[in-house]
Formats: structure tokens, sequence, C-alpha cells
């Protein structure tokens, strides 16, 4: 049986073998996000040079890493971040499950990239995340995730 510190490792796989065959996944990963939950585009109105789309990419995907660690279920920084931007992004309105939907958003572009080289371990990788994410966001006070 795969050790929990194989997912970290199954997940950068994922991550290396997805932007080795589409390249940076930022456009992509936000023209689902958009296509998904059209409203969200006008949430960017600031952000013409793509920067902040690029570090909320960039802390998600490091959130995604520590939640794939052994360390997760009890703590980490990730459950932090998580919580700690679910009630920041409801200040600024943005709907918790919209909130809820950018890693598996995330974890889909992925998939998709990798194509036929998206391996078992990867897609049981992701789903811990995503499964670990879920618990977070459902501890948070306010609205659950849909």
């Amino acid at each position: 049986m795969a050790g929990m510190g194989d997912h970290v490792a199954a997940l950068e796989a994922s991550l290396a073998v997805a932007v080795a065959r589409g390249g940076d996944p930022q456009g992509e990963v936000y023209a689902r996000l958009f296509a998904r939950h059209p409203a969200m585009e006008a949430e960017f109105w600031r952000d013409g040079s793509g920067r902040i789309r690029g570090e909320m990419l960039m802390r998600s995907i490091e959130a995604c890493l520590d939640l794939a660690a052994p360390h997760a279920p009890a703590g980490g920084w990730a459950a932090a971040f998580l919580a700690t931007e679910a009630v920041t992004h409801a200040a600024y309105g943005i709907d918790r499950a919209v909130f809820a939907d950018f890693l598996p958003i995330i974890a889909g572009q992925v998939a998709a990239a990798c194509g036929d080289e998206f391996t078992p371990a990867m897609a049981a990788a992701w789903a811990l995340v995503l499964d670990r994410a879920g618990v977070v966001l459902g501890a948070v006070p306010g609205a659950a995730p849909a």
C-alpha cells in the first residue's frame, strides 16, 4: 500500500506532466472558473496583468501540496490558509460554493492536461486533497460548500 508521502510525490508528478504537456495552466484554470461561474470574471477587474490570478493559483497549488502531506489531517498550513481565505472571500461577496469549486477546477485542468499520463496514483492524490479541502471548508462557520 502506498504511503501518505507518496500522495505529495504523485501530486507533484501530475503538476510536472501537466506543465510539460500544456504549459502554464493559469489561462486554462481561469477559463474553466469563468465558464463555470461567469460572474467571477468581473471580480478580477483590477487584474489586467494576470498577477492576482497567478498569485491565487500559486497559493492554491501550495495548499494542495500541503493537503497531500501526511500531517494534513491534523492541521498544517493549508487548513489555516483555506479557512482564512474562505472568510476573506466571503467578505468580498464570493459565495462559499464558488470558492470551494476552485481546487476541483485546478484538479480537473491538471488531469486534462496530463491526458493519458494521468495515473491512478495521481487521481488518488488529487481525490485525497479535494476530500481534505472539503472537510476544512465544511468546518468553517458560514455557508456550507455545495
